[in-house]
């Protein structure tokens, strides 16, 4: 499964987008971007959990 992540949609002025599977990797690199982009360090857990309050299931973030 697919997601696009847009980082507007987390509370930023920015326009950095990815598309790609549902993983866990996908999720570091929007974690990476918000912390050398907009200086804010998040854990990826709590990146997870953004996702999940936009309507998505942990269970259907891959482990890659």
């Amino acid at each position: 499964m697919t997601i696009k992540l847009i980082c507007a949609e987390y509370g930023f002025e920015c326009d950095f987008v990815l598309e790609g599977k549902k993983s866990i990797s996908l999720i570091q690199k929007l974690r990476d971007h918000m912390e050398s982009e907009h200086g804010i360090e998040y854990s990826v857990d709590a990146v997870i959990q953004m996702i999940v309050n936009k309507g998505h299931s942990r269970d259907s973030i891959r482990n890659e």
